[in-house]
């Protein structure tokens, strides 16, 4: 199973960084540190989170268990949402894609 694990993390990574790129702008040299950032540190949050769990599971400990899911889980969730606000998926970009479309 962690094996299993691990090939899922590279994969998903690989993905999340070709998935990325195109949004990540190249003339806002702090931004594009930022995103580049958040990805590295969500990434890095979200597989120590699940190789907590993994870990803690098979030994048995159910309230350690529960506590990592809920705060690992917590943590990545903010900082997806930050990593959606920056790469402008959240906002107040779609009123103006409304807007030229309807024009």
């Amino acid at each position: 199973m962690g094996t299993i694990l691990i090939f899922l993390a590279g994969i998903l990574f690989l993905a999340g960084i070709l998935f990325i790129k195109p949004y990540a702008q190249k003339n806002v040299m702090w931004k594009t540190v930022l995103i580049w950032a958040l990805y590295g540190v969500g990434s890095a949050v979200l597989w120590m989170g699940v190789s907590f769990i993994y870990l803690n599971a098979a030994v048995g400990h159910t309230k350690a268990t529960s506590t990592a899911i809920f705060l690992f889980g917590g943590l990545t969730v903010v900082i997806a949402v930050i990593l959606a606000r920056v790469l402008g998926f959240i906002g107040n970009n779609k009123s103006k894609t409304m807007e030229s479309i309807s024009s």
